[in-house]
């Protein structure tokens, strides 16, 4: 009998991965020297738009066209898009977004080259079937929008909102106990853990910047689409049904025709031949100046490397930043670099780490801030680092604050039946054992220690944006800001689009003529196989035999566990 099998299965299943992967990689490869599978552009072609799924600011895995596959995100949309507007053999775009996921400044990003799209003459139409909330709002950028009139067709427009799952009753019945260790009234992110409900502080805050962002969903729908604030607030708020059918619909202006697509393409004198789906299309590569504007995106939460090229474009580490910053330097032609940041924080030492190679970066480029969908806690710790700070009119940032949360399990130990024995030799030896009370000297001395890290994060903001020591707590304690309260509190310098971030770049370096060029540099599967800890997958799979190592784990999977972090805990919709 095999008694192992998850580790035989792991010696099986790792090298069929790396075979795969070579044989993937060398037919990107090839493709690419051989100048890979260009798809003709058809005669009249209108541009297919058809967004599926998550959308990421920025994408840094090559593309694999020989597998059907291209990048899904709001650059290669936003640079394809503005390349057709000047494209003859393209004479208009058919957005199709299907239950796409992305924040509002990335649909910002390609809705603003959609505009320009549009200002070449050429006509944008957009049809759904089913249109989510995230579909709407790209086809909303459309001359006229076309929806199924089937009655199990649906568009589905449910507002802003962030839900929140309280852990405490739970974690009590099991016996686990979480200490809380934060600095900041409003951090909250330790609220689930320890509470059954918000605190009214933290949900003031949090519903603060939810009405903002109400707002602005309301009056960019009313502008596109030409109503008045009044209707397009009843449509959200005062409506019968969850599914608005396509006549419904369009008695409340929020389409033009209902009309199933092929009908749709025969008014519009179209068929499928003469579209070409974005990922089939190649950009035209702009005239590029001499001087380069470095635009570096940072995208999720921030973390130590852990050796695994496959989850690093959603993770920002030192190590990732560094590797960064020493390919701007090679590029004798940049001039200046802007930072698009996309990051709710997250470990605090790994953000003093990228904020101090951000300073030394700093000194031979002006540096400019960009932020994305959220840029707070650790994310707005490392915009501490430039010269300027500008944020999308959508975007979440603040929550200058820091947090810690430790499970102890003692509790649940008894429940299972096991005890342990501590020898030790030192006052802290042993402190962290799950299934043994904290000692109050422990918790003492971590408290100190969130003060500190606490005073530090203050520091580095009180030194950027120039406050007064007295006055800093005004804005901290873990509160988060909508754009609009950021400007006025001066958390931020000014609020626009990555264009306007890059133009504001090139101005503090006084050049007029430049190039945008994108950083990290995409690399392929096979570079992300040969970069990945395969050693650490086997030892994961091992380890899922052993329950308590497994369980303790999952504990220290718990945001925040075990370390300081500057993090935004909370998803707003």
């Amino acid at each position: 009998m095999i008694k192992n099998k998850p580790f035989l299965i792991g010696c099986i299943i790792f090298p069929l991965i790396l075979i795969i992967g070579f044989i993937v990689g060398f037919v990107s490869t090839v493709g690419k020297s051989m100048g890979g599978t260009s798809t003709k552009v058809p005669t009249n072609a209108w541009l297919r738009v058809n967004p599926s799924a998550i959308i990421s600011d920025y994408n840094e895995m090559q593309a694999i066209k020989w597998f059907g596959s291209s990048s899904n995100s709001a650059e290669d949309m936003a640079r394809k898009i503005r390349s057709a507007a000047s494209d003859s053999r393209i004479k208009g775009m058919l957005l199709e977004p299907s239950v796409i996921q992305t924040s509002y400044p990335a649909l910002s990003e390609i809705g603003l080259a959609i505009a320009e799209f549009k200002k070449s003459g050429k006509p944008v139409v957009a049809f759904g079937e089913s249109f989510s909330q995230g579909d709407y709002l790209l086809a909303s950028y459309a001359n006229e929008i076309y929806m199924e009139p089937s009655a199990s067709a649906g568009l589905v427009l449910e507002g802003v909102s962030s839900n929140l799952m309280f852990y405490k009753e739970m974690l009590d019945k099991l016996g686990i106990k979480m200490q809380i260790l934060q600095s900041g009234e409003y951090k909250g992110a330790g609220e689930p853990y320890s509470q059954t409900s918000l605190s009214d502080g933290t949900r003031n805050n949090i519903d603060a910047v939810l009405k903002d962002r109400y707002t602005i969903l309301l009056r960019d729908i009313a502008a596109r689409r030409k109503m008045s604030i009044e209707d397009i607030t009843k449509v959200f708020e005062t409506r019968e049904d969850y599914f608005l059918h396509a006549d419904t619909a369009k008695e409340l202006k929020l389409i033009d025709y209902p009309m199933g697509r092929t009908a749709m393409l025969a008014k519009l004198k179209l068929n499928d031949d003469r579209l070409l789906n974005i990922a089939d299309y190649s950009a035209a590569e702009p005239k590029q100046a001499k001087n380069k504007i470095a635009v570096v995106y940072l995208t999720g939460q921030i973390s130590p490397n852990t050796g695994n090229q496959f989850g690093s474009q959603n993770m920002i580490s030192a190590s990732k930043v560094k590797k960064i910053i020493e390919g701007i330097r090679k590029n004798k032609d940049v001039k200046a670099v802007v930072l698009r940041i996309n990051s709710p924080g997250g470990s605090a030492l790994e953000s003093e780490k990228i904020y101090q190679q951000l300073l030394s970066l700093k000194k031979d480029f002006p540096i400019v801030i960009s932020m994305g969908g959220v840029a707070a806690s650790g994310g707005y710790y490392i915009s501490c680092a430039s010269d300027y700070i500008m944020a999308d009119e959508a975007t979440i940032t603040g929550s200058i604050g820091v947090i810690m949360m430790i499970p102890e399990t003692e509790g649940l130990g008894k429940k299972l039946g096991l005890r342990t024995q501590t020898l030790k030799h030192g006052k802290f030896a042993g402190s962290f054992n799950l299934f043994q009370a904290y000692s109050p000297e422990l918790l003492a001395s971590l408290k100190r220690s969130s003060t500190a890290t606490y005073d530090e994060f203050k520091a580095r903001v009180i030194s950027a944006r120039r406050y007064e020591p007295g006055t800093i707590d005004s804005v901290a304690e873990g509160r988060v800001f909508s754009a609009l309260t950021a400007k006025k509190l001066r958390l931020i310098d000014d609020i626009g689009s990555l264009d306007a971030a890059i133009a504001k770049a090139a101005s503090l370096a006084k050049i007029q003529s430049y190039s945008a060029v994108n950083f990290p540099e995409k690399i392929s599967i096979l570079d992300a196989l040969k970069d990945s800890d395969i050693l650490k997958m086997r030892q994961a799979m091992r380890m899922a035999n052993d329950p308590a190592a497994e369980m303790e784990r999952a504990l220290r999977l718990i945001p925040a566990a075990g370390e300081w972090h500057y993090l935004l805990p909370y998803k707003l919709d």
